[in-house]
């Protein structure tokens, strides 16, 4: 018997909520460096379409990008569904004392009128939801003409005997060494929830690419984030950087 949709949203939000506390410590998710903060930065004005934007960051974690855009001058909305992670996104922009806007939401279905947004982004989210393919048709109702959709995602698990070995090189060397579980602070899904997920491994950029030309994008483009994901294994240790390999990239596409 499958998982009722809500119920599979309610676990998922729940595994991101255990998560939050620890969440930014890790280099795929918090930016470690001031060399990878300005990575990110050029990155994004190379595929922002102009200044000023409205964005919306769907499945926003703890604001760590959304943070960032506001910085670099944009108008920033963030949702997600943990209510833990926006605690955190709030109170790192309190700390700053940056006006953006944290809400609870479903990044399927974000609860926004037509035109509402220049810019519609997320990263590391695609995986984690059951239908990718109508997320992204609805994030096109909420942009304006002419907005953007950008999706920064990874194939985390190419299911290979390489990844596995390293993995589990990995996980060994931090148990010895730190004597601390490895997967303590990531998301664990149980084997039934990964099946309602499609792309619980990581889509490949051409099926992003896909859904995006599903949806009625146009001008779709992959950008490799080879540089970022180079700089994010400076600040590991070795048994971390070993299983740190997998395809990472930005791809977006024009309403």
């Amino acid at each position: 018997m499958s998982i009722p949709e809500t119920r599979i949203k309610e676990l998922v939000a729940h595994r991101w909520d255990l998560a939050s506390e620890t969440f930014d410590t890790h280099a795929s998710h918090g930016i470690q460096s001031e060399r990878e903060r300005d990575s990110w930065e050029n990155t994004f004005k190379k595929v922002f379409p102009e200044d000023c934007l409205k964005i919306l960051d769907v499945g926003c974690g703890t604001g760590e990008l959304s943070i960032l855009f506001a910085e670099m001058g944009h108008e920033v909305t963030g949702i997600d569904l943990s209510e833990k992670m926006l605690e955190k996104a709030k109170s790192k922009a309190h700390a700053r004392r940056m006006d953006l806007v944290f809400e609870k939401g479903d990044a399927e279905s974000p609860a926004y009128g037509p035109a509402s947004f220049d810019v519609v982004i997320n990263r590391h989210l695609l995986w984690t939801l059951p239908n990718p393919q109508l997320a992204i048709t609805n994030w096109k109702n909420v942009l304006r003409e002419g907005g953007m959709a950008i999706i920064i995602d990874g194939i985390w698990d190419d299911g290979t005997l390489g990844t596995k070995l390293r993995r589990a090189t990995s996980c060994l060397g931090t148990l010895i060494m730190e004597r601390k579980n490895p997967r303590k602070g990531h998301c664990g899904y149980s084997e039934e929830l990964k099946s309602m997920l499609p792309d619980v491994r990581g889509p490949p950029p051409e099926k992003v690419e896909g859904y995006l030309e599903n949806a009625g994008f146009s001008s779709i483009e992959n950008l490799p984030l080879t540089e970022i994901l180079e700089i994010q294994k400076q600040h590991m240790p070795f048994r971390e950087r070993i299983s740190f390999n997998f395809q990472y990239y930005l791809v977006h596409g024009r309403k």
